[in-house]
């Protein structure tokens, strides 16, 4: 069964979502995911070995490595990951919730 992961929410710009002077708390599986995505390693300091860094990705000819990373970091995060694909418009999905 997928467990909900609450933590404070992010907006659109990544910055803190504030309301009336306090954090707002939601599930954030989603925002997980696109974080370990497009942070690069080393952007977190107490796990510097944490994420994928897509920009290192984007001449990689060979998109199969940049899934077989973002499953692998997905997992380290504690996800059961069914799948991970890149559709025909260049969207990365994702069927992966924390256990």
């Amino acid at each position: 069964m997928a467990r909900e992961m609450t933590d404070i929410s992010l907006d659109e710009s990544e910055d803190l979502l504030i309301s009336s002077g306090d954090f707002i708390v939601n599930e954030c599986t989603a925002q997980h995911q696109r974080q370990l995505v497009l942070n690069n390693s080393g952007d977190f300091k107490q796990n510097p070995t944490v994420s994928v860094g897509i920009v290192d990705y984007l001449d990689d000819e060979n998109y199969q490595d940049l899934m077989r990373k973002i499953s692998l970091e997905f997992i380290k995060d504690g996800m059961d990951v069914k799948s991970v694909t890149l559709d025909a418009t260049g969207v990365i999905k994702t069927d992966a919730y924390y256990q």
